[in-house]
């Protein structure tokens, strides 16, 4: 399957395996769930990356943390979901 179409958790996972030279990601599935939830709320540099220049990021906040809310709660394997 390719990455694009993978949920992001499992993305996070696999990516964590491979750092740590390991192929058994799905045992990195709650740290990864838990590496994205930390990403929740976005810095000023993340926001000012996205929109340069701009005096007011308007819905951009509301809407990273939703597309974090949703890769957080996405499953990955029903075993391991925990919502």
């Amino acid at each position: 399957m390719p990455a694009s179409h993978m949920p992001m958790i499992e993305r996070v996972a696999r990516s964590l395996a491979e750092a740590l030279g390991s192929e058994d990601w799905r045992s990195l599935a709650p740290a990864a769930r838990a590496a994205v939830a930390a990403m929740r709320e976005p810095t000023p540099e993340m926001l000012e990356a996205a929109l340069p220049d701009l005096p007011d990021w308007g819905y951009l906040p509301d809407d990273w943390r939703a597309m974090i809310d949703h890769a957080v709660a996405e499953p990955v394997f029903p075993t391991l979901h925990r919502g």
